[in-house]
């Protein structure tokens, strides 16, 4: 199984790979295998099986061929889109029961270029594979933030095409708890949505009725990275996107 972790800059996708590891490897008993797909990353908190810094990195891009740090980025998708097959035949050659794959900071660099889908769709070739959409609270404190933050992971869904399970991480600080306590309550939230009245209440509505279709046979966990709350639920719910007749919820 390849599990990939999708989210925007910040929200813990590096430290979330590293606990959801250590959690499979400990309690679930399993081999992983770690993969970062993040050219531009510094250091990462577990140690890669694969790492495509070892092709290049945004550093050595931005010396080379004398870019910035966002066109570097670029460059560096298109690089993983040219070295695909590379980069998938060094996934294959893992001697492990699950990858877990950490992707670029900037997930619209990764979800809405060439590189993501060439990458996710060999992906699939290889193993069956399912995307870990990171909610971050602390761009999802208002309701109409939380609907935006619900739509990238809608929209991750939809060009990476695999199952996509939305999680909300830190939920040990005060704002994760305010962020699950909205998200508990479709009703509450649907509503608190429409008071803010005025074409965008019509919209962010009609949008919050999306995800709950794309949602109905799944559910939204919370998960504390830092702390490990939550993991056992995150793989109930990668084990559960499997399933594509029964309700989940």
């Amino acid at each position: 199984m390849n599990v990939l972790f999708l989210g925007t800059a910040g929200c813990g996708k590096s430290l979330l790979t590293k606990s959801f590891g250590e959690w499979l490897s400990k309690v679930a008993g399993l081999r992983v295998g770690y993969v970062n797909l993040d050219p531009g990353c510094e250091d990462t908190p577990y140690e890669p099986s694969f790492d495509v810094r070892v092709l290049f990195t945004v550093r050595d891009i931005m010396r080379s061929e004398g870019l910035g740090p966002n066109g570097a980025m670029i460059r560096a998708s298109e690089l993983m889109a040219e070295r695909s097959k590379e980069i998938l035949d060094a996934v294959s050659h893992l001697d492990c029961d699950v990858v877990l794959v950490d992707t670029p900071g900037q997930m619209e660099i990764f979800v809405f270029r060439r590189a993501g889908p060439l990458l996710v769709e060999g992906l699939k070739t290889l193993s069956y594979t399912v995307s870990v959409f990171i909610i971050d609270p602390a761009l999802s404190a208002a309701p109409s933030e939380l609907v935006v933050s619900l739509m990238l992971g809608v929209a991750s869904q939809l060009r990476l095409e695999t199952p996509t399970l939305m999680v909300l991480n830190k939920a040990d600080l005060p704002e994760g708890s305010s962020a699950a306590q909205l998200l508990s309550n479709w009703r509450r939230l649907s509503r608190l949505v429409k008071q803010t009245g005025g074409t965008f209440s019509d919209l962010a509505s009609g949008c919050l009725g999306l995800v709950r279709r794309l949602m109905q046979a799944s559910r939204l966990v919370k998960v504390s990275a830092k702390t490990g709350e939550g993991l056992d639920q995150l793989y109930e719910l990668v084990h559960e996107a499997r399933c594509v007749c029964g309700d989940l919820t």
